[in-house]
């Protein structure tokens, strides 16, 4: 066709200068592509990866039970400055565990969960009532804590509504 000239060569002397996709700037454009495309990929790679994370930082709140004459604890959200932690950890064979599996207090003590791992979890009295830090806002990865008081004494076993291998137990004297 005439005025179509796809692979045209300016010479000088017989020596080939440039060609004429170069001169358009089609060989750059190629590059600025890839590199684009390059630039999309590791964007969405680092937000899908944010996405795992969990995005809630809230410290969790308890549920008091609504019986009036019942001996179960009622939850709290404030924070002691000495009060007992529970870390909701991994393992050395990569497992999630709260740590310590087995923790004896006095009654009328706060312990607080303090989740460490990559994902969320929850802190839930396997009677279901007692105490439960929540599905729908759990224990948010990395940062998230959730406190609960513990008024009576008692055995209170509990485990992960999300992980329910996670299990562990707090003795209330």
């Amino acid at each position: 066709m005439p005025g179509i000239h796809p692979q045209i060569t300016i010479k000088k002397e017989g020596k080939k200068l440039m060609d004429k996709p170069t001169v358009l700037g089609i060989v750059p454009a190629r590059k600025h592509l890839r590199r684009a495309w390059l630039c999309l990929f590791v964007l969405s790679a680092l937000v899908l990866l944010a996405a795992c994370g969990g995005g809630s930082t809230s410290t969790g709140s308890g549920t008091t039970p609504t019986t009036g004459t019942s001996n179960t604890p009622a939850a709290t959200s404030t924070q002691a400055g000495n009060a007992p932690v529970v870390m909701i950890t991994t393992d050395s064979s990569g497992t999630f565990t709260f740590s310590p599996a087995t923790l004896t207090i006095k009654a009328g003590t706060t312990v607080t969960w303090k989740n460490v791992t990559t994902v969320a979890h929850t802190v839930t009295s396997d009677d279901g009532k007692s105490f439960d830090s929540g599905t729908s806002k759990p224990i948010a990865a990395q940062t998230g804590t959730f406190s609960f008081t513990f008024k009576t004494a008692g055995t209170f076993k509990y485990h992960c509504s999300f992980h329910p291998f996670m299990k562990a137990t707090i003795n209330v004297q």
